[in-house]
């Protein structure tokens, strides 16, 4: 993952607390069609507060699928998932240097998924696991929650901006406009802005 990222995910705890969401996978089923050409996935998934829920999608491949699904689910109440795409796959396997007649259980595979934003900027996400497939859902979970927490802290800088905008606080309303300006730079929030205007009315 890039450094600037890690930053900005270390910006987006700071602001949300405990409203970071951060996805947990328990199970997932996938279902590939070798003639079509397609993957469906069902993945099951629970919160921070330890709330179930499943996803289910399609696509050419595990990830494309499991991205499908991830923005189907939650697209609705995070618009600005819509401005994003999944752009590349790629996975390594890693053999332990172990000389255990047990090494071939021991091997794990790193998948890195990128991103793209509405400018055409790239993010990469990397997972480490056991398998490709869970190594590959677990960097696109990553990725889910990137985005995410990036439109839960744009709309949470937006409420402290407005507060400190009343107040008079012009300090405080140069200190969270500069963080905004971060925050947008990760994709699009032009969907999300209208719906805070229309909240506003």
């Amino acid at each position: 993952m890039y450094e600037k990222q890690r930053k900005m995910i270390g910006l987006m705890k700071e602001i949300l607390q405990e409203d970071y969401l951060h996805l947990q996978v328990h199970s997932y089923t996938l279902n590939e069609d070798l003639d079509k050409g397609s993957v469906d996935i069902s993945c099951r998934l629970s919160d921070q507060q330890d709330d179930k829920f499943e996803v289910t999608g399609g696509g050419v491949g595990v990830i494309d699928a499991l991205f499908d699904g991830l923005k189907k689910r939650m697209a609705d109440d995070y618009p600005s998932l819509e401005s994003i795409r999944f752009s590349e796959f790629s996975i390594e396997g890693l053999i332990s240097s172990d000389d255990s007649p047990d090494v071939a259980t021991q091997a794990e595979a790193v998948a890195t998924v990128g991103i793209l934003n509405s400018e055409n900027k790239e993010f990469q996400f990397e997972a480490k696991a056991p398998s490709v497939s869970r190594a590959g859902i677990e960097a696109t979970i990553q990725a889910a929650e990137y985005f995410v927490n990036s439109e839960r802290t744009y709309v949470k800088l937006h409420e402290i901006l407005e507060h400190y905008r009343s107040e008079g606080r012009t300090d405080l309303v140069e200190k969270y406009t500069d963080l905004m300006s971060k925050v947008v730079q990760n994709t699009s929030y032009s969907e999300v802005v209208e719906q805070i205007r229309k909240e506003m009315r």
